[in-house]
């Protein structure tokens, strides 16, 4: 019978890129977390996605040249293959353009806008004349009034040491982030949550919650202090979730701004997986009971959108649903060359790092360094130090000289545990205080705590091992060695059940060496019974269970991933064999350029406009750095006419030209005399 109910979720990661190392460690602390709870044997589910709406989005698909949602399945794709390899398991991982998620937002802020929280306000919001649209925050780029750096972002600094919240009207020398041009400012209607009318009651959340680390919580106060403003909820953009079935029709060419939206997410995806199931009744059950207890895992850069607005939703739509009961918040994991950078090589992804090793090396690093207190800086001997020494040297020692020596001296069965010494009567009793210790720092969700804890478990029984030299022992007194060897395998067997959240292929690895049938979780931590001896239950020897790293091969392993997958994605590129009917699909035609203009702010892009007969196109082509824009005018081109659209540093590009690449120089192809526009090419 489960003792209590848990809803566990995890920040949703921008499917723009493969998330890197600091995305991953909310991931997986979510991952620790639920594990634990099932230790527990509680009712546990454990939700999340990938985000696909916002500006991120957007702007890394205009940066691809492809659409938003392509971009979009894209990367959830690889990160559902990435959970896997880190061995993190969801009880449903989705993505927020699922249509359950999508009507169950509309339907909830419907009601709060019943209830009385969002208003429409005028107000003057940058505008791109250059590309013709408004500018949501992330599009709007500049420096930040409070620390000076540049390219602040138009909703948050990107220094990490200011991380001050904006408004795109607050920087100075704004930017549009697609084109480089400076924005106007333009009049437009929105709406805006009125938070500021919650204030007391999400002030009475904050302070009385326990489980918001102190420094998430002093950020959250400071802000009701000073006073909370309206935030809007609205955007100008078509990729989102539309607004119109909320507020009316007038609104259709609106979206939700995805802050909006995405925390809605872990409410949404439990209902999503009641309807799979078939058990509608599990969202009731866990949502909307206030004995439910719900958790989530974020970095320090989204307290606000958890412990203010999110809160602030699920109080303003009057329902029973519970508050959050702890805001598990990390500081950053750093590198010392920079925040992270993909184009700059500065840090680790999620699928480079189970490349060149097993995800619990991984996993351990995160979580015995895990930024709780302040940011933690990444260095490669260190990672090596650590591991080889928490893992290889103090746990896989331990276990391998277990299962070894029970192997070899009683015929790989648990031996019969004798009288025990004043020595083993004080280790059984650090043992206990170890679980407790253990029990309480995840109940607090220290999760480095646990991680160092369920570690000094190993130390402890390392120590022992050594102290009491089983190998000096039964040469004079076997039944004193049993004793050794039956404390030594019942501290792995604890060591397993301790592990199984942090490490868990090798602690189900260490459980199935001891000769047990299930898996950790099935006897749970609470069972552990220290006086069960296992006695003659046979073990099964195997190689350790860890081996020693040096972080520059790690380093040099990490470049040789990167080097290949820079290779298969030129790989990628070249063409396969089609069949003729394929080939058909392709429409080619003729076509004469009447104006051409260099693209600003890009170095490689021409502006093309191109007659096709019956019809003009405007046509992007990468080729500034080989033909001069006025030389191109009264060229004719061979241009592909039924491709996808697409829209590059603000511009649509309908069709695309052919060229001959000879060693990365385009060669237009053009035919060798002129012939009427929109001719057909076969």
């Amino acid at each position: 019978m489960s003792k209590e109910k848990w809803v566990v979720t995890a920040a949703w990661p921008y499917v723009n890129m493969v998330p890197h190392l600091g995305t991953m460690l909310q991931l997986l602390s979510g991952d620790v977390i639920t594990r634990y709870r099932k230790l527990k044997q509680d009712d546990v589910v454990y939700v999340s996605g990938s985000d696909a709406h916002g500006t991120p989005i957007v702007v890394a698909a205009e940066a691809e040249g492809i659409s938003p949602d392509e971009l979009a399945m894209k990367y959830h794709q690889k990160i559902l293959q990435l959970l896997k390899d880190w061995n993190i398991e969801f009880d449903k991982y989705t993505i927020t353009t699922n249509p359950t998620h999508i009507s169950y937002v509309q339907e909830l802020h419907k009601k709060i806008h019943e209830n009385g929280y969002f208003k429409l306000i005028e107000s003057e919001q940058y505008y791109c004349n250059h590309c013709k649209r408004f500018l949501p925050d992330r599009f709007v780029e500049g420096t930040c009034p409070h620390c000076g750096i540049k390219d602040a972002r138009g909703d948050q600094c990107t220094n990490h040491n200011c991380d001050k919240i904006l408004k795109p009207i607050d920087l100075i020398d704004p930017y549009c982030s697609t084109c480089g041009n400076s924005p106007v400012l333009k009049k437009t209607k929105h709406w805006y949550f009125d938070l500021p009318k919650l204030s007391d009651e999400l002030k009475k959340f904050a302070e009385n919650n326990p489980h918001i680390p102190l420094f998430a919580k002093q950020k959250v106060l400071s802000m009701i202090e000073e006073g909370l403003i309206q935030r809007p909820i609205s955007r100008d953009m078509s990729w989102g979730i539309p607004i119109g079935p909320i507020f009316g029709e007038e609104f259709n060419e609106k979206v939700l701004y995805v802050w909006f939206e995405n925390v809605l997410g872990y409410v949404s995806t439990v209902k999503l997986l009641a309807e799979e199931l078939g058990k509608p009744e599990l969202f009731d059950d866990f949502w909307l009971d206030k004995n439910t207890k719900t958790v989530f895992c974020i970095g320090k850069d989204n307290i606000i959108f958890h412990a203010l607005l999110f809160p602030g939703m699920l109080i303003a739509s009057k329902d029973s649903y519970p508050l959050p009961h702890a805001i598990a918040t990390t500081n950053f994991l750093m590198f010392k060359e920079g925040p992270f950078s993909k184009s700059k090589g500065i840090g680790i992804w999620g699928d480079e790092a189970v490349a060149t090793l097993s995800a619990d090396y991984w996993r351990y690093y995160l979580l015995i360094n895990r930024p709780e207190l302040r940011d933690f800086y990444f260095d490669w001997d260190e990672f090596a130090s650590t591991v080889n020494n928490d893992l290889n040297d103090v746990t896989g020692n331990f276990i391998h000289r277990t299962i070894t020596f029970i192997s070899q001296h009683f015929n790989g069965k648990i031996p019969k545990r004798g009288k025990l010494e004043k020595e083993e009567q004080d280790l059984l009793s650090q043992i206990e205080d170890s679980i407790q210790r253990y029990n309480d720092a995840m109940e607090n969700f220290k999760l480095k705590d646990a991680t160092s804890i369920a570690i000094n478990v190993a130390r402890l029984g390392n120590q022992y091992f050594s102290t009491t030299q089983p190998w000096h022992l039964v040469k004079n007194d076997k039944e004193r060695t049993a004793t050794v060897l039956n404390l030594s395998a019942k501290l792995s067997e604890i060591l397993s059940i301790l592990l199984w959240p942090i490490i868990p292929s090798t602690a189900e690895k260490i459980w199935g060496e001891l000769g047990f049938e299930d898996l950790p979780v099935t006897k749970g931590i609470d069972n552990i019974d220290l006086t069960i001896s296992n006695e003659g239950q046979s073990v099964k020897k195997s190689k350790p269970v860890f081996f020693k790293i040096k972080g520059e091969e790690i380093k040099k392993k990490l470049d040789e991933v990167r080097g290949k997958t820079k290779k298969q994605k030129e790989e990628d590129k070249k063409m396969e064999k089609i069949s003729d009917k394929e080939f058909k699909k392709v429409e080619l035609k003729i076509a004469t350029i009447i104006e051409a203009e260099p693209l600003e702010k890009s170095k490689n892009l021409i502006k093309l406009q191109v007659d096709l007969g019956e019809e003009k196109r405007q046509i992007l082509a990468g080729i500034k750095q080989f033909y001069s824009a006025e030389d191109l005018v009264g060229k004719q081109i061979v241009v592909v006419t039924n491709l996808q659209p697409v829209t590059l540093m603000g511009q649509k590009s309908d069709g695309m030209l052919l060229a001959a690449d000879i060693d990365g120089e385009p060669i237009i192809l053009q035919p060798d005399k002129s012939v009427p526009p929109g001719a057909s090419v076969k």
